[in-house]
């Protein structure tokens, strides 16, 4: 498994998602409305200090998921919303 950042996973699950871009997705823990890919990126973006940090990610039509060092998937980091 390679290693990405954030906005590279976004972007993957945006070409794998129905509505691209403008997919609603809904950050785990976070109780504000969903939210599009695109305004996730951009919010990543202008907030984040260090936006090329690199993580291990897996990419479903679900959302993205966190892979733990042991290899297993961890937790949801941000779940694709079908019904918002």
């Amino acid at each position: 498994m390679t290693e990405i950042t954030l906005i590279e996973a976004l972007e993957k699950l945006a070409l794998i998602a129905k509505n691209g871009l403008d997919t609603l997705i809904q950050i785990q823990g976070n109780a504000n409305e969903p939210i599009t890919i695109g305004d996730a990126i951009k919010a990543i973006r202008n907030h984040a200090i260090d936006i090329y940090e690199t993580e291990n990610y897996a990419i479903s039509s679900d959302g993205i998921r966190k892979v733990k060092d042991s290899g297993d998937l961890g937790d949801i980091v941000y779940q694709v919303k079908e019904n918002a």
